[in-house]
């Protein structure tokens, strides 16, 4: 069974569907939260990932190329830029994400994958 990676989260403010169309596009590459964090704990590299949106509706999959635990003072721009962002603009979303600012020394799980599936949705009828 394929694992689920879910982008978004209802009252985002639209966060997490420009989140997805970063990764379908190929400019988001990594993505990062705190190492206390459990949605990814058991990850690895190799697996494979479905790409879903708060909605439950599948955008493609997603397979695990590595992962690093680095402190948050050790980011730069190369590594925001993996992410889709400035440096700025990760800091402001991992702190709406996580309801508080990330301190200098905190430990933050890093995971890099490449997009394997792309599928094409239809948008929903309105």
């Amino acid at each position: 069974m394929t694992e689920k990676f879910q982008i978004g989260w209802f009252g985002d403010g639209g966060l997490g569907e420009r989140m997805i169309q970063l990764i379908l596009s190929g400019r988001k590459t990594s993505t990062t939260c705190p190492s206390y964090d459990t949605w990814d704990a058991n990850a690895k590299i190799g697996d494979t990932l479905e790409l879903i949106d708060k909605h439950g509706r599948v955008h493609g999959t997603i397979v695990i190329m590595k992962i690093e635990t680095r402190r948050w003072d050790a980011f730069d721009e190369s590594l925001a830029s993996a992410e889709g962002m400035t440096l700025a603009e990760l800091s402001e979303r991992l702190r709406l994400a996580n309801a508080h600012d990330i301190r200098p020394d905190e430990e933050m799980r890093v995971v890099h994958f490449r997009l394997q599936r792309k599928l094409d949705l239809k948008p929903r009828p309105r």
